[in-house]
């Protein structure tokens, strides 16, 4: 009887999930993605509306989509499915984590940070993400020349993150990004329905 052929293997460039279960080393992108390209990144990612959206947009360059909840993780992996977005992969995992322990130096083009949860008591403001030892531990992940992106409806928490920002010497303000270039969301729109502020700044590694 002659033998069946065998399956071959499936390609792991294929699989939208990065396993939550490895804490390191750091990822090597072009084995990650099958390629060579420019790698962003978009933490807190949500539903993931907006990294679906570069990814389709730009199909030249990869992304990561981090996102700590199971239920939104899994939404983005399905979107990246649905769309057979092989440049867009998705980890569950908390953001400073992966950034400090998961990518390597100067591996990165750019970070995005949209909506971050602004913890606007207090006494909660050591739970923001944008601090100084942050911004410290991007400058190490992202190369020279890349960029951080942050965009918030959060007056207070926008004037904090651009004061602790002040301090990171690896970063200059990059004065002509505005963002209007980027994807909207749903609620973007609604909050231009309601009169609310949306606020950008915008970072190049020095």
């Amino acid at each position: 009887m002659a033998k069946s052929a065998a399956k071959p293997a499936p390609d792991p460039s294929s699989d939208p999930w990065l396993p939550s279960t490895r804490l390191f080393p750091p990822y090597l992108w072009p084995e990650v993605f099958g390629r060579t390209a420019p790698v962003e990144v978009d933490l807190g990612a949500g539903d993931g509306i907006y990294a679906e959206a570069r990814a389709r947009r730009e199909p030249e360059r990869d992304f990561v989509a981090v996102e700590r909840l199971l239920g939104r993780a899994t939404k983005i992996a399905k979107k990246a499915v649905r769309g057979e977005l092989r440049n867009l992969k998705v980890l569950r995992l908390e953001s400073a984590y992966f950034i400090k322990n998961l990518c390597s130096p100067g591996s990165l083009d750019a970070v995005t940070l949209r909506y971050p949860d602004p913890w606007p008591k207090r006494r909660h403001h050591g739970n923001r993400i944008l601090t100084t030892a942050f911004g410290a531990d991007l400058a190490r992940a992202v190369r020279s020349g890349g960029q951080l992106k942050l965009t918030t409806d959060d007056n207070d928490y926008f004037q904090w993150a651009c004061a602790e920002m002040d301090h990171c010497s690896n970063w200059q303000v990059q004065m002509d990004w505005s963002g209007v270039d980027e994807p909207t969301s749903e609620f973007e729109e609604q909050f231009k329905q309601e009169g609310r502020s949306v606020h950008r700044r915008g970072w190049i590694r020095k």
